[in-house]
């Protein structure tokens, strides 16, 4: 398991030496930054290069996700009281009254660990210095206030979560200190992401499961032809155990007519490129009088998928036969998959599955990645993002979304709006508006 680090330069190094000894089955990915500011820019682009992120703080986190949308697990480092009862103790070690300043907003996260270690009321006081939002600007406000208590006798130290505001009184002799967890913190965050992503696992190799017909001709054939269909028949089971074997799926035949594959969902994606196409369909159709009715399920267990796959084998038997459709996985109801390159049955108004199809054959991007980038429009409320941005979306490379994105807009499903300066002396990103997802239909 790869997981990155999001957490500040100055304490990268120790933190990723920590995870090493303790956790060496897991690749520890640092993801440094000087600023919270950074951090966008930072995993733009690169999300697909680890599993999870596992971020210092909340307040890290929530600014990089209002900036970037995210599709790998983010997780935050709790502070628990053990990591506040340290500060404590170091700053009584030091001689210093229980007179505090804190931009952490929880005052009853102070009094809890106040009466843990044994302080009455009126030997305490806490000054909390409200952050409405994070900025420079906001924070060098933050350390000017508690410099002007420091400097009134109303407080003896401060604790803060932002490395800025530490930077800023520690150069104005002010006693601070840092509050960041402890090891035992970031121990049992890993371990949480651990089983987070061992969970993801499980549902990613669910159950799939093929249900085959073979239709029976329209046509009444004279008994002289019975042993040429014999033939052909006996050719289709062929087919269908060759399928199986290449989708590495245990094949149940269930006469006369049926079949039962028994496979995961990442080989049946892997052996369709996501559904872009179905080779038996096409083979049955072209070499023999038969054609094929199937039906795709998913599921978290083999009962499930069962019961999924005979609800898309009565869909597609319903169609007049050489179809198939797909229920389960993220997009939640049947996708009509044609056997040839016609055109979908125009409609006034296309259910979003089958329009998510139509768009696939028209670009020939996949149905899965047409359907991600519709919900990421959705999910967020807009329709222009970076080619950084959708790469983790989809979970692809910059480089391979870019010729996603040539495919799109060379059939006018996106266009390229703009350029956007990460910085002042780095190169311009792309940014790229998506077409396809209707604006009424958009969140506000």
């Amino acid at each position: 398991m790869q997981i990155g680090i999001v957490v500040p330069r100055e304490i990268v190094n120790e933190i990723i030496s920590f995870l090493r000894k303790e956790f060496p089955e897991i690749e520890a990915i640092p993801f440094p930054y000087d600023s919270i500011m950074d951090i966008p820019d930072n995993l733009s682009g690169k999300q697909n290069q680890v599993d999870s992120f596992l971020f210092l703080g909340d307040t890290a986190r929530r600014y990089a996700e209002k900036a970037i949308p995210h599709s790998s697990e983010w997780l935050t480092i709790p502070r628990s009281s053990s990591a506040l009862l340290r500060l404590l103790f170091r700053a009584e070690v030091a001689g210093f009254p229980m007179h505090i300043a804190t931009d952490l907003n929880n005052e009853k996260f102070f009094l809890q660990a106040f009466h843990e270690i044994g302080f009455a009321p009126e030997e305490i006081s806490l000054e909390i210095i409200h952050l409405p939002a994070y900025s420079e600007g906001l924070l060098i406000q933050a350390a000017n206030r508690i410099e002007k208590l420091y400097r009134q006798g109303k407080i003896n130290f401060c604790i803060t979560m932002y490395y800025k505001i530490r930077e800023i009184l520690h150069s104005k002799g002010i006693p601070v200190y840092i509050l960041q967890p402890s090891f035992d913190d970031i121990r049992n965050g890993i371990q949480r992401l651990v089983l987070s992503h061992e969970l993801h696992l499980t549902q990613n190799s669910q159950t799939a499961v093929v249900a085959i017909h073979i239709d029976s001709p329209d046509d009444n054939l004279p008994d002289n032809n019975a042993y040429r269909l014999s033939v052909e028949k006996l050719a289709v089971t062929k087919e269908i155990y060759r399928s199986a074997h290449h989708i590495n799926a245990a094949c149940i035949e269930q006469p006369p007519s049926n079949y039962l594959l028994f496979t995961t969902a990442k080989d049946i994606e892997n052996s369709t490129n996501h559904f872009q196409r179905l080779p038996l369909l096409r083979n049955i159709a072209e070499t023999t009088a038969f054609t094929l009715s199937i039906g795709i399920g998913y599921g978290l267990n083999p009962s499930e998928a069962c019961y999924h796959a005979f609800r898309a084998l009565e869909h597609a038997s319903q169609t007049g036969g050489n179809r198939a459709f797909l229920i389960g996985k993220a997009l939640f109801s049947p996708i009509p998959m044609s056997s040839n390159d016609q055109d979908m049955q125009k409609k006034r108004e296309r259910p979003i599955d089958e329009q998510f199809l139509y768009l696939s054959k028209k670009s020939k991007v996949s149905v899965r990645i047409i359907a991600n980038l519709y919900q990421a429009c959705r999910d967020t409320g807009r329709q222009r993002f970076t080619a950084a941005e959708l790469a983790d979306i989809i979970g692809v490379t910059p480089r391979t979304m870019n010729r996603i994105l040539c495919k799109l807009m060379d059939h006018h499903l996106a266009q390229d709006v703009g350029r956007q300066f990460k910085d002042k002396t780095g190169r311009p990103s792309r940014i790229i508006e998506i077409l396809f997802e209707p604006k009424q239909h958009m969140k506000k």
